[in-house]
């Protein structure tokens, strides 16, 4: 008999974790929901795995195997569309799966869904089967749509949400684009002129296709050099400790660390925002949102203000013990607290980090480009200096001989 992880919520407040064995994820529902909890998780065991499924889980998915943010945000737009025009939800589900030229895992993971569905699961028990797509925070919101009877005015709200993060995304992909591009040609042409003036200079010269495939195996070359250490971040991203070391690292750079940082606590006040107003207990929210800043390092400091704040602390209070918020947020959240809009202030909070965020983004952008410059002045002067200092030693090294 398979055997459920859940984490559920007493009728105090309290969270609680365990393990129940069912012969379905709905008979494992039921049986935590006899024992008086409020259901917030559930995740059935993994099943022992073969070296091929270790390979996929433990490699490909983590460079390969994600849902881009604009697909999600669209097919929750699009679902929410349907149920409120009366489409049941199964067979949204089946359509929605079977668009062609959407992403092939969403797909799949869609197909599931429909059939769990059918099979007489709730949709958030379908949608926690899988946690590699779909992020804490969307599933913690579609739990709470569907228990409150919102599901449609939340699946509308989880698209705002990653429309809102997207748009970050596409932020620091701006800013970063020009100099990321002068940096890569920087390396890449001081490694093919070399190529092309051996090829090219060779006795009575070189075919130009032997030139040409010179110059693409050394461009390959580079490329692979370049996923190589691609791949191996996205695969140490993968450990906590990594993430937590370099969290910290990107936070503490001069200048771009508080750009960093600001970003992130935008990403915190917009998924607070958006899951304390589909209604779920303010201290889950907190430890929900603290996974949507990116960053492990401020995770680790904020997440903790859950507990603290089922423990009876202020929440004002609660926010100032992570030590990671100016005053001005602390000021904004106490108003919040005292007004009964902390939702509201949450959004302005937002709002505020997303606004200085571009601001210093730009800025930020404009100074990694001079840098970039800077750097690649120096790498040219160096070769230039490299290649007259040889040739001008061969030169008098011909001169003296007798």
């Amino acid at each position: 008999m398979p055997t459920f992880r859940y984490v559920a919520q007493t009728p105090e407040g309290r969270e609680v974790r365990g393990t129940v064995q069912a012969n379905s994820r709905l008979e494992a529902s039921d049986a935590v929901r006899k024992q008086g909890y409020w259901l917030l998780e559930l995740y059935a065991e993994p099943e022992p795995t073969t070296p091929i499924r270790a390979a996929q889980q433990s490699v490909w998915q983590p460079l390969f195997g994600g849902v881009p943010l604009k697909t999600l945000a669209v097919f929750f737009r699009q679902f929410a569309t349907m149920l409120s025009a009366g489409v049941p939800m199964y067979q949204a589900l089946e359509t929605l799966g079977n668009q062609r030229g959407g992403n092939a895992r969403l797909r799949r993971v869609l197909g599931d869904i429909r059939n769990s569905i059918l099979a007489g699961e709730r949709l958030a028990d379908a949608f926690d089967k899988h946690p590699a797509v779909f992020s804490p925070i969307i599933r913690a919101m579609i739990r709470v749509g569907e228990t409150s009877g919102a599901l449609e005015t939340i699946l509308r709200k989880i698209s705002d949400y990653l429309e809102n993060e997207l748009e970050l995304r596409r932020l620091i992909s701006r800013v970063t684009f020009y100099p990321k591009l002068v940096l890569f040609f920087a390396i890449v042409i001081p490694q093919l002129i070399p190529a092309l003036i051996t090829l090219v200079g060779a006795q009575g010269g070189a075919p130009v296709g032997q030139v040409l495939t010179g110059i693409g195996l050394t461009f390959a070359k580079i490329l692979l050099a370049i996923f190589a250490i691609w791949a191996v971040f996205r695969l140490a991203m993968q450990s906590q400790g990594f993430r937590w070391s370099w969290g910290l690292f990107t936070v503490s750079l001069p200048w771009i660390g508080f750009t960093v940082r600001q970003l992130a606590l935008a990403r915190f006040a917009r998924a607070l925002s958006a899951l304390y107003g589909a209604g779920l207990p303010l201290s889950q929210a907190i430890r929900y949102a603290a996974q949507a800043t990116g960053n492990e390092y401020l995770r680790s400091r904020i997440e903790p203000a859950g507990s603290k704040l089922e423990a009876g602390q202020g929440i004002a209070q609660t926010f100032a013990s992570t030590g990671v918020f100016p005053p001005m947020v602390m000021d904004m959240v106490a108003t919040g607290e005292n007004t009964g809009e902390l939702g509201f202030m949450m959004d302005k909070v937002a709002e505020y980090y997303e606004e200085e965020g571009k601001l210093r983004s730009h800025q930020a952008g404009y100074i990694l480009g001079v840098a970039v410059y800077i750097g690649v002045a120096i790498y040219v002067a160096i070769i230039l200096i490299q290649f007259y200092s040889g040739y001008f030693s061969s030169i008098f090294g011909a001169a003296g001989e007798p």
